[in-house]
């Protein structure tokens, strides 16, 4: 397992558009609060394209995804916005290999950017980050923590949360990494070369705006495939949204029945996904789950040598 790279004032970063196209006024605010930390922002002129879904055209955004990762002179990528287009730009990706003289960058993304997510794990063995540095939609202690850990202000996160299944509560302490994102995207890669692989891993699952029967139709599918077959644990962030059409919510109930029917632990930490507070988490760095009644994960961006 690898360290996130730690940046500093000066540093070239890229932003990108791999998905959909966010708002110009969004782009120059992701900007503005990269440049407000010192590091200077390079961004494609044609970021934005014509395309019927996508921020750009599917030739495009690949050309610029790949030139972010393979640029000498900057040390992270940032995503720039979620929505839909990451998984057509696999195959392409796929072509390409990572250069043994090619220093790990951070990666920064997560919603459609699970696929690209997944793959720089299990194809160039790369940690990414977790986050998305949206001022406006994200509390300013997220984006905070976002800046603390790309600098090595801190080098690893602690996070509490609740057991949803009787092997969750057993005295236990996993040491893994920890593997997943968006639950669409996990599920919309099944069967697929980026299918996630959570053998001995924690499984991170979190979604927006999806109704409890889809959200259990959904896990079911993970089920059915063996995604979890040799998981370590599932770890469950926040599911905002997707009310029934009375403005109930099914959503919780269906995740711990869920978590009742698993053999693997299964628990729950909040404020990861698509809430207002969301703490960014580094993917495929050394993680330390401990279960009991009360759940404390430790995840570290970077192991001191």
């Amino acid at each position: 397992m690898q360290n996130l790279p730690i940046l500093k004032p000066g540093d070239n970063v890229e932003i990108i558009a791999p998905a959909s196209r966010c708002s110009d006024q969004r782009l120059d605010e992701i900007k503005n609060l990269l440049t407000s930390w010192q590091l200077n922002c390079i961004i494609a002129e044609d970021i934005f394209g014509k395309d019927l879904l996508c921020a750009n055209t599917d030739q495009m955004r690949f050309i610029h995804l790949k030139n972010a990762l393979y640029n000498p002179t900057t040390k992270a990528v940032i995503c720039a916005s979620g929505g839909y287009g990451c998984t057509r730009l696999i195959p392409e990706l796929l072509k390409v290999k990572v250069q043994q003289a090619l220093p790990c960058k951070v990666f920064i993304g997560m919603s459609d950017m699970t696929s690209i997510n997944l793959f720089l794990q299990q194809y160039w063995r790369w940690p990414v980050l977790h986050a998305a540095p949206a001022l406006g939609k994200f509390s300013s202690q997220s984006i905070q923590m976002i800046k603390e850990i790309l600098f090595g202000e801190i080098n690893q996160i602690e996070l509490e949360g609740f057991p949803l299944n009787l092997p969750a509560t057993k005295e236990l302490a996993i040491t893994s990494s920890i593997i997943g994102g968006n639950l669409s995207l996990v599920q919309a890669g099944i069967g697929t070369s980026w299918q996630l692989n959570g053998n001995g891993k924690i499984v991170l699952l979190e979604e927006v705006n999806e109704r409890g029967y889809r959200i259990d139709r959904m896990l079911e599918h993970l089920s059915q495939s063996n995604i979890f077959k040799n998981a370590a644990a599932i770890m469950l962030g926040d599911f905002v949204g997707g009310n029934e059409p009375n403005g109930t919510s099914l959503v919780q109930l269906v995740l711990e029945r869920f978590a009742k029917s698993c053999e693997i632990p299964v628990i729950q930490i909040k404020n990861i996904g698509h809430g207002n507070t969301n703490y960014p988490l580094p993917l495929g760095t050394k993680a330390q789950l401990h279960l009991g009644t009360k759940i404390k994960l430790i995840c570290h961006s970077r192991i001191p040598e």
